[in-house]
């Protein structure tokens, strides 16, 4: 018979790799989700620590996969070659069209050639076409003033201040796409949508594109 002392120890980590008191915590978490914060979709917990709870819509390995895709379409993050579409674009529209839609037509647009050069299934641009007009909501909200493609522009104070503070939201780590649910066992939980290193480029040179002048330091 074993003796208790030769009695093996309980697994520190659960078959899936990850300890029992984490998974036990995302099992509670996901109803406390569900019944008090309204979260009815799926949600993963990605990271945990003394003050936080990360979680996320997506399954395990997206972020890895969507940076590869981002990754294989290098022309929608080269400044110059937006504001080329931009200006292509903008040439091409009604004199009246909003110099933000026309960079988010612009950026459509490079995204659906990029895939018919590339061979990228659509599902997969759709990734990038959410990114896309995730970065035209914030466009919006900086360039408030709302000028044309053909109106004589320069970018208002405001508009100055308002891009700092979404550049300075887009954090490796935070990003304005990131929503707080509330606290759950005394810790913060919130949703979080990677791509914030991508988003940060992509508004800098939206607004290069959209305003002429250099991005606000």
């Amino acid at each position: 018979m074993m003796d208790a002392l030769d009695t093996p120890p309980e697994p520190s980590t659960s078959p899936s790799g990850r300890a029992p008191e984490e998974e036990a915590f995302e099992a509670r978490l996901r109803t406390w989700l569900k019944d008090e914060a309204g979260v009815h979709e799926w949600r993963r917990l990605v990271r945990l620590d003394e003050d936080e709870a990360l979680v996320s819509k997506f399954e395990a390995g997206f972020s890895q996969r969507l940076f590869a895709l981002l990754d294989r379409v290098p022309e929608l993050f080269d400044e110059a070659t937006v504001v080329a579409q931009y200006e292509r674009m903008a040439a091409a529209l009604p004199a009246d069209t909003p110099r933000v839609d026309a960079w988010h037509a612009a950026m459509h647009e490079a995204c659906r050639e990029a895939g018919e050069l590339l061979g990228i299934p659509d599902i997969r641009l759709a990734e990038i076409r959410t990114g896309i007009d995730s970065v035209r909501a914030i466009l919006e909200a900086v360039i408030w003033s709302g000028p044309a493609v053909r109106d004589d522009y320069t970018p208002r104070s405001g508009e100055v201040s308002a891009y700092r503070e979404g550049l300075a939201a887009l954090a490796d780590d935070r990003d304005l796409f990131t929503r707080y649910y509330g606290t759950f066992e005394d810790r913060a939980v919130r949703n979080h949508c990677p791509g914030a290193a991508f988003a940060r480029k992509m508004l800098a040179h939206a607004w290069r594109a959209c305003t002429g002048t250099l991005p606000p330091a």
